[in-house]
């Protein structure tokens, strides 16, 4: 758990740039990082009510930092449009399932959609570059962004001062288990990398295939079945042709000596 001279000190810089490096795109757990600060500052404090003006503090630092990192990726969609919405979806399930689903639901709902962006996971960091692809004023942006990153960062804070003690006996127990967590972690990076470049490969030849199966059907009868003869006959080297073309020349030519020869 978090000391209270170090959150006193070092807090909220702790707060900006965890919730600013994972608005981003960095493996960064802004998230974990703000329930643990809220159960270290009731702690320190003894009383829910005493932590509401630095819980005030932690809020502001961020809305703040993921603001400034929602806004960078606005800008990008602004300026590079498709090119950094497929730069989000990359760590999605899959690129093209993912612009799919978001263009959907941006169709649906529009730039309200960043109010619950933050509380699903993965929503947030593809829908904010694509208000920018989509032309969103900035103003109704950030006034949206801020919109759902307050009620985000409150409702952490909130349950994690609210469950300060529950989480203070926890976090010895994953201390313990923290080298056997990472190796679980690193190992199942290592297999999912695999995992998804085989999976990518399947997709790509069952597309192939489907894509092949389009094309015959929409064939028309005359050239399919031109097709199909040419895969029925077998081609004939060159030398048999010249043997064959050898043997009905041959006759002629032995007649022809044979006329010259009875002439003479």
């Amino acid at each position: 758990m978090l000391s209270h001279e170090l959150i006193a000190r070092y807090g909220v810089l702790i707060v900006f740039l965890n919730v600013f490096g994972s608005s981003l795109g960095l493996p960064l757990p802004a998230a974990p990082t703000l329930l643990m600060i809220g159960a270290s500052m009731s702690l320190a404090a003894g009383d829910l009510s005493s932590t509401i003006g630095q819980c005030g503090v932690m809020l502001g630092a961020a809305v703040t930092g993921g603001a400034l990192g929602d806004l960078v990726w606005f800008l990008c969609g602004k300026r590079y449009g498709a090119r950094a919405l497929c730069s989000a979806c990359k760590l999605s399930v899959g690129r093209h399932a993912c612009i799919a689903h978001m263009e959907r639901f941006f169709g649906r709902y529009g730039v309200r959609i960043l109010v619950i962006a933050r509380f699903v996971p993965g929503l947030s960091f593809v829908s904010v570059p694509l208000c920018g692809a989509t032309a969103i004023r900035w103003r109704p942006f950030v006034l949206h962004d801020c919109a759902g990153l307050g009620p985000w960062a409150s409702v952490t804070l909130t349950t994690g001062a609210m469950f300060a003690s529950q989480i203070d006996h926890t976090v010895p127990l994953l201390w313990r288990f923290c080298w056997q967590a990472l190796g679980a972690i690193a190992l199942a990076l290592v297999l999912y990398a695999p995992f998804r470049y085989f999976r990518r490969v399947l997709r790509e030849r069952a597309r192939a295939r489907s894509t092949a199966g389009a094309r015959v059907i929409n064939e028309p009868p005359a050239a399919r079945l031109a097709a199909q003869t040419r895969c029925a006959s077998p081609a004939i080297p060159t030398s048999h042709r010249l043997m064959r073309s050898r043997q009905h020349c041959e006759p002629a030519a032995v007649a022809t000596a044979t006329r010259r020869a009875s002439l003479r």
